[in-house]
């Protein structure tokens, strides 16, 4: 009766939920409903499930707002209906559900591999029958089970499974995210709110009446509850109350109206983290051995709801009621009494007897402690940061409170909680000494706060090197002398104190060969290509794990080596997708767009670049997510597709609010690659000049270097030949005197650009760049025709002409057309590829076809269920115009090359 009253004025939100049930059939969705307690957000699951009716299989979790539970606690809620498809899986999927349910032991599995267990699991239960999800409260499940039903949302499009979540507009969470769609449940209009309550509560008194109607905002729950205690509101000023606080007194008042044993019960109901009545009876039992429990009077009372074995609030404001009325003493006793009913289960005993304690206690604390350990085990870090804290505000001894603060802050700042991090480590630091526990906490302001300060910090933090390594902790040295080096690529790229980094890496004797690749391309990367291709080399493939070839991989793109770290960045994104590591897997992907970009592969670039933005959106890394779009932006401005690179660019740039030199440099390289397309030359040769401006935020020599071919062309094109000579021999000298084969391919072609000599670059092998390659021969055959060489222009600029139609560069192709038509030759008009009508996971799913790799085996590199892989197939043979995975093979192959 409640639900159906509270749905009176949510046509509109009825309307869209129906509508997401009726296109189960044909693929799924997710929504999270949005609002304030009261507004009907549970009201619309009810209607949902009441609606879905036997057409859907209905899977159900509700979030508490004292959850202790066990990490995935609500997940397993959901899953456990179909657990019996788990035959269905692969073995390492079946194993990670197990582990992380705490049905086996295992290695822990990667958070991602739980979730696409689960996605597997529910696609394959939803082959039978649709399957209605409802998430209710989601804001207070577990950690990891929010972080599950997250990535679910996310892509259950392709899959009978209908995602319904409900979640407090002020509370944050992994389902507020800009990729799941939601919708915010308003208050009640007026004409809706009377309707409510004049239905609800008959005939009040006129001035009743008004008075609940101003308190009640349009909240339904208010409209509903707010009657019962109608004498209160006359003559009553109400407005100086919060509408939440309002609603618990109202719960309150009605609490206080039961008898003791009917109280005991529902306060240790609130405090319990399930909802199983036998359970909570025996513990309230422990509290009020003389008055046996009864639960009947407070059913009456519309309190709470029995369903068999289970008992729960008839809404969350009334568990807050009981709780609100807790005192310290009493809330402890109940969690000792539910402790003492919980004696056989100690993972859930634990939390219970850590809310009783009074004082330090260290075995408590030890095994608090040892249960963090078991939830990373799981898979759930996420998790494993509250039972650290709990651990450390538990310990007897200061340096076990000390050590057990520094695991918990790390690792939140390690899971993407920078806001518990932050808090942990105001912590730590009013318990640490001197030594090495002080430069551990540099290691929490390190990760705090990575991308602030200049050349100073950098010193800084070679300080603590050496001090960590003079005290043995070669570890922590090696994570200081990264950093250092990051800093210099980062925020002071080119600058001398890059081969200070270098040089006290030597001195300590750092001998792992790829952090020397790394701390060589971060701080030297003009002069160390020959030796990181050496230090590559001493690694074989078969000696390589996937976090050492991320390493070699990155230190090559750093030094313009794109041959090698195509490659590298190809094995270390394999190897991360088997391990399920996304948060790496997203920089490697950002990585591999911006090397296959420059090695011509424009549509892997765009595939790479794409994935990469949804990863690191959902493992919070705004800077690797702004590299991919303007990754992204680049190929749309190469294409002609300029509308969509600007708003890539400005997507870039709100990511980038502290101006990474590194952001800032490749997002002018993307507003002059439009500017260039679209022949706003000198606006062109304005932004890669900022390159170059030591004073500017977007200084970065590096970039500066790979760009000068763009920033030669754009000269010429307005007149600035001078203005480019004199950037260029500004360069610094080691920058000039370069061993990079891309700098040195930027210097002749800008060389020959400049000084109308071509002569050099045209004899150079250019197989590496091939956009660089045919921007030289239009530039040669552009040359040549205004030299009056007219017969000779032809064939460089027709070499230029097909090169950029494969290569798909359509202004310049335009470009060499009209160039070509000078010259007295005709273009026939370009033939559209329909590769280029496939979306980026098209191809990504493509080229794994070409591989050899099944549905299912791609459905796990891309994190996606193998349905959502069938149904790309599906769509790509028509466009394609192709009928078999043979031919898609050979399309793929062919495309590869």
């Amino acid at each position: 009766m409640y639900a159906q009253r509270s749905l009176v004025g949510r046509a509109p939100e009825q309307a869209t939920i129906g509508g997401l049930l009726d296109r189960a059939a044909d693929g799924g969705a997710a929504l999270v409903i949005r609002g304030a307690p009261g507004v009907g957000k549970s009201a619309l699951l009810e209607w949902a499930a009441a609606t879905a009716g036997e057409k859907f299989r209905l899977l159900h979790a509700v979030g508490s707002v004292t959850e202790f539970g066990l990490p995935y606690a609500a997940l397993h809620q959901v899953m456990r209906p179909v657990l019996g498809h788990r035959n269905r899986l692969t073995p390492k999927y079946r194993l990670a559900l197990d582990v992380a349910f705490g049905r086996a032991s295992g290695a822990p599995p990667e958070a991602s591999t739980v979730a696409m267990a689960a996605l597997d699991l529910l696609a394959e239960a939803a082959a039978d029958r649709p399957i209605l999800l409802l998430a209710d409260d989601a804001q207070w499940m577990d950690v990891a089970s929010q972080q599950t039903l997250a990535f679910l949302a996310r892509r259950v499009t392709a899959d009978r499974i209908v995602l319904l979540a409900t979640h407090r507009d002020t509370e944050p969470g992994p389902l507020l995210d800009a990729a799941v769609p939601a919708v915010d449940i308003a208050p009640l209009g007026a004409g809706s709110a009377a309707e409510l309550l004049d239905g609800a509560a008959g005939t009040l008194d006129p001035g009743v009446r008004a008075l609940v109607l101003d308190a009640a905002r349009g909240n339904p729950l208010a409209l509903l509850e707010l009657p019962r205690a109608a004498g209160r509101y006359a003559g009553a000023n109400t407005g100086r109350i919060a509408l939440t606080a309002r609603l618990e007194n109202s719960f309150l008042a009605r609490t206080g109206e039961l008898d003791v044993s009917t109280t005991t019960v529902l306060e240790v109901a609130a405090l319990s983290d399930a909802d199983d009545v036998a359970e909570i009876v025996a513990a309230a039992s422990f509290l009020a051995p003389d008055a046996p429990p009864s639960l009947d009077p407070a059913v009456s009372a519309g309190l709470i709801v029995v369903d068999g074995a289970s008992v729960r609030f008839r809404h969350p404001l009334i568990r807050s009621a009981v709780l609100q009325r807790l005192g310290p003493d009493r809330r402890r006793a109940c969690h000792a009494a539910l402790a003492r009913a919980l004696s056989g289960q100690p993972e859930r005993s634990v939390w219970h007897r850590a809310g009783a304690a009074l004082r330090p206690d260290a075995a408590l604390a030890a095994e608090l402690e040892q249960h963090a350990d078991q939830a990373i085990r799981r898979g759930a870090q996420a998790f494993a940061v509250r039972a650290l804290e709990r651990a450390a505000q538990l310990s007897a001894a200061r340096g076990d409170r000390r050590a057990r603060t520094y695991r918990a802050a790390a690792l939140a700042y390690t899971v993407g909680q920078p806001e518990n991090g932050e808090r942990l480590r105001r912590h730590h630091r009013d318990l640490i000494d001197a030594g090495h526990d002080e430069l551990r906490h540099e290691w929490l302001n390190e990760l705090a706060d990575s991308d602030h300060g200049g050349e100073q910090r950098i010193h800084t933090l070679l300080g603590h090197a050496e001090r960590a390594t003079a005290i043995g902790d070669h570890t922590l040295a090696t994570d200081f002398l990264r950093a250092a080096a990051l800093r210099c690529w980062n925020l002071s790229p080119g600058r001398p104190v890059g081969k200070q980094v270098i040089a006290v890496a030597e001195r300590l004797g750092v001998t792992d060969i790829a952090t020397r690749a790394q701390l060589l391309a971060y701080g030297s990367p003009f002069d160390s290509d020959g030796t990181i291709r050496a230090l590559i080399a001493q690694v074989p493939p078969a000696g390589r794990d996937a976090a050492t070839t991320y390493r070699l991989a990155h230190a090559a793109a750093c030094a313009g080596a794109s041959d090698v770290s195509v490659g590298l960045l190809t094995e270390a994104a394999d190897r991360i997708r088997s391990e399920g590591h996304l948060h790496t897997l997203g920089r490697t992907l950002s990585l591999l767009a911006w090397s296959t970009l420059r090695r011509g592969s424009w549509s892997h670039a765009v595939a790479a670049a794409e994935e990469s933005t949804r990863l690191c959106a959902e493992t919070r890394q705004p800077f690797w997510e702004a590299a991919s779009l303007v990754a992204h932006a680049m190929v749309a401005a190469f294409r002609g597709d300029f509308t969509d690179a600007e708003n890539l660019v400005a997507a870039a740039d709100r990511l980038n609010p502290r101006r990474f030199a590194t952001i800032d440099a490749v997002a002018m390289l993307a507003r002059a690659a439009i500017a260039s397309g679209q022949g706003r030359y000198e606006q062109a040769f304005t932004c890669l000049a900022q390159l170059h401006d030591p004073a500017g935020s977007a200084y970065h020599p590096a970039h500066a270097l790979w760009s000068l071919a763009g920033l030669a062309e754009a000269a010429v094109a307005c007149g600035r030949e001078d203005a480019a000579g004199t950037l260029i021999a500004r360069l610094p000298a080691e920058v000039r005197a370069t061993t990079s084969p891309t700098g040195r391919m930027n210097l002749a072609f800008a060389e020959a650009v400049l000084t109308d000599s071509f002569t050099t670059a045209m004899a150079a092998d250019m197989t590496m760049w091939p956009y660089e390659r045919y921007r030289l021969y239009f530039a040669y055959g552009m040359s040549l025709r205004r030299g009056r060489r007219v017969r000779e222009s032809r064939d460089h600029l027709r070499t230029a002409r097909d090169g950029f139609d494969r290569l798909g560069a359509h202004p310049l192709a335009d470009r060499a057309r009209t160039e070509l038509r000078a010259a007295g030759e005709r273009s026939d008009s370009p033939v559209t590829d329909v590769w280029d009508s496939l979306s980026p996971q098209e191809i990504q799913i493509a080229s794994m076809v070409a591989r050899g790799m099944t549905n299912r085996d791609i459905a796990k590199s891309l994190f996606i269920s193998h349905r959502t892989v069938g149904s790309h197939l599906y769509r790509m043979f028509p466009k394609l115009g192709i009928t078999s995975r043979g031919e898609l093979q050979r399309m793929a192959a062919e495309h590869e090359r």
